[in-house]
């Protein structure tokens, strides 16, 4: 676990570091921008320690050190002493930290300054707006064919499980895991968007009782998962072709299926996923006006160029097929900019509260705070500290969200 990994380095040096959690390593406002580290050693010794802050836009190329500091403490009778690394002045983002005493590195970690301040700008097309509009226009067309299997074993006396096929964009199918209360009424719906290349499950029908549940199946994804696991460099020729145009119509003819249910209460449609599932999320959202809340985390495909930056994969799979193709670095970025979740944010009109982990390296918060930043909504966030980019373990998580949702 990264906490652990915090607290340990070098134990053969005799000398260990820790950081204490403060602030959620989230710094904002007027607050003092101090990093306290907790060195452990030999008694009475002078120990020198290292702090060093890299700009995490720079990760992936060239490793931008914004400041450097060195501290030399004196332990006491006790072998203990804490070392103070102040960092006013820095611009608002996100970055990653760097400790080292004797010789001995610290294992790194990131810490946020006013990431409400991140300045990330929509770089949508000219005919962004209107490009979406015909193509939820010609979804519309498109009869859902929606198909309801029971499935006995996922079924018990509280809830009913199906298994849902529908057809979506270009005729593709989509569809997933459906678990619907058995007694009479109107309820709330949740749609659970998956991430990408995630592993179905099915609903405990006892764990919801008072609920729809739905556990959405993109194109190509979940039960229709074909053996080419690449969907990110899929139809990049143009706007018209790319993967996500057909998936994030997947999303919201999701939202047409559950409408179409008996008992779902349609006043109260709420969405929620992580990575691939918060982009979904936040483009169902953004391209349907009946979610009533949403609540993505770890949010996939924002903001393509600064993701780039930050990290490989799975850019490195994107930039590989667009040089097979010919495609410059502008035309394949413009095509991206019609899937970028930023570009959609201000279009949300429903409350958003929105995740991330701090330490996350396939989702980094930059891109996450790039689009939150430009949302137009009621919205919040939550930071999960020492989480990486699992977020759908963090237990608190999911018990804060399901509290959020009850309040509509």
């Amino acid at each position: 676990m990264f906490s652990t990994l915090l607290q340990i380095i070098a134990a053969t040096a005799g000398i260990s570091l820790q950081v204490d959690v403060r602030h959620d390593w989230i710094y904002s406002g007027s607050e003092v921008r101090d990093l306290a580290v907790n060195v452990s050693g030999p008694k009475s010794a002078a120990v020198t320690v290292d702090f060093n802050l890299v700009s995490d836009l720079s990760l992936m190329h060239g490793r931008d050190t914004v400041l450097s500091l060195s501290r030399t403490v004196h332990t006491g009778s006790d072998g203990k002493a804490v070392a103070h690394f102040p960092f006013n002045g820095i611009a608002p983002g996100f970055y990653q930290v760097n400790l080292s005493a004797e010789d001995y590195s610290h294992p790194s970690f990131n810490i946020g300054i006013d990431p409400e301040l991140i300045q990330s700008p929509a770089d949508r097309q000219d005919d962004f707006d209107s490009f979406w509009e015909e193509t939820l226009k010609e979804l519309a067309g498109i009869p859902a064919n929606v198909k309801l299997t029971e499935d006995p074993e996922a079924s018990n006396e509280l809830r009913t499980s199906y298994i849902v096929e529908a057809t979506s964009l270009d005729g593709a199918k989509m569809g997933g895991y459906l678990c619907i209360p058995v007694k009479e009424g109107k309820y709330p719906v949740y749609i659970d968007y998956m991430g990408y290349g995630a592993d179905c499950y099915k609903y405990n029908p006892s764990a919801n009782p008072e609920a729809i549940e739905f556990l959405v199946s993109v194109r190509d994804q979940g039960i229709f998962r074909a053996d080419n696991s690449r969907w990110i460099d899929r139809g990049l020729e143009s706007k018209d072709t790319f993967y996500y145009r057909g998936a994030f119509c997947d999303a919201v003819r999701a939202v047409d299926i559950v409408c179409g249910l008996e008992k779902a209460d349609t006043g109260r449609i709420f969405a929620r996923g992580e990575s691939q599932g918060g982009a979904l999320t936040f483009a169902a959202a953004a391209l349907d006006g009946r979610i009533r809340a949403a609540a993505p985390a770890v949010p996939f495909l924002c903001d393509y160029e600064d993701y780039s930056r930050i990290v490989e994969w799975p850019m490195w799979e994107v930039f590989a097929t667009a040089d097979e193709m010919g495609l410059s670095r502008e035309e394949l970025f413009k095509t991206l900019s019609y899937f970028d979740i930023k570009n959609l944010a201000d279009r949300i009109k429903c409350p958003v509260f929105m995740a991330f982990g701090l330490q996350d390296p396939t989702c980094p918060p930059h891109t996450n705070f790039s689009a939150y930043n430009l949302l137009r909504c009621d919205k919040q966030f939550y930071c999960a500290s020492v989480c990486g980019h699992a977020m759908w373990e963090v237990k608190e998580w999911a018990e804060i969200r399901q509290d959020w949702f009850k309040q509509f």
